[in-house]
Order: structure tokens, then sequence, then C-alpha cells
């Protein structure tokens, strides 16, 4: 009886990738990996963060980074929202020049109040994913890491190395 081989034997290597390119060395699995951009060491993994599988032929696939970036929403609340742009709106009729660009990544300090609310309402950010939820998210890369090197053409059938 013939067993066919495990897809992710084809792996023999990882790279975390942060903003400044951090870690250098492989790594032994996806989870190192996962940890290097958790950890302290890492710059602005929220921002800019890869990981990458290299395979035993050269080739090598990127993890999507939706596996270890959660999106959250700046608000929690719509009272929260419509007091945060009362208060900039305060600050800058009383403040500095400053004061009233303060916040503008989150709304348009020169957009009608209800205008600010809903874009302060919509507006999030991205963060590492919890160590807490490090298993499952290892568990759903792994599979998916098995059915993207299963879908790979052949080594023989590519043009060359990293035809991810």
């Amino acid at each position: 009886m013939h067993t066919q081989a495990d897809p992710l034997d084809q792996v023999f290597a990882f790279r975390a990738f942060d903003f400044r390119n951090r870690f250098p060395a492989p790594l032994p699995s996806f989870r190192a990996a996962l940890e290097c951009l958790q950890s302290e060491d890492a710059y602005l993994p929220d921002v800019d963060a890869e990981i990458r599988a290299y395979l035993k032929d050269g080739r090598s696939i990127a993890i999507p980074n939706s596996f270890f970036w959660v999106e959250h929403k700046q608000f929690g609340s719509l009272a929260e929202a419509q007091s945060w742009v009362q208060g900039r709106q305060d600050r800058a009729a009383t403040g500095s020049a400053l004061d009233r660009l303060s916040g503008s990544l989150i709304t348009n300090p020169d957009d009608p109040f209800d205008q600010q609310v809903r874009d302060a309402m919509a507006k999030t950010f991205t963060k590492m994913v919890s160590n807490a939820d490090n298993d499952a998210v290892c568990e759903s890369v792994e599979r998916w890491l098995t059915e993207a090197i299963a879908a790979l053409p052949t080594s023989n059938e590519t043009g060359g190395p990293n035809d991810d």
C-alpha cells in the first residue's frame, strides 16, 4: 500500500519579517516565526509583518497575514466615538493649530460632526494576534499550508524558485 507524503515535509524553514527585518535567522516552525513577531524585539509588526515558509526545492510561500493580524474597532460604542469627536472639537477650538489636527487620521476635522462620528466608528486598527490564540492560529496555518503546498505545481513544472 502506497501512502502519500505529508506536504508539510517539504518545508525546511520559516522566516519572520518585521518593519526592520530584525529576524534574519531561519526558524524551525511557524509558531517560532509568529512568536518572533509577537515579541518585544519586533518593530512595528502591526504595520508590516510577513512570515514565509521555505520549501526544500527552493520555493517559498508567504503565509497570509490574515492568520496573525486582527482588526479592532477604534471605538467600542457610539457614545465613546461621539465623546472623542466632541473632545477633539473642544480642544481644537481652544488650543493650538496642532490641536486641530489631532486625530486627523481617524476623521477629517473639517467634516460635519455626524460624519466624523460615522468615520470614527468605522475606523479600525491592526494588532498582532494574542499569544493566547497561538495554538488555534498554528492549527489553521498548518491546514492552509498543507493545501497550499499540495496545490503547487511540481518543481520541474515551474520557472524557478519562489514562484508563489
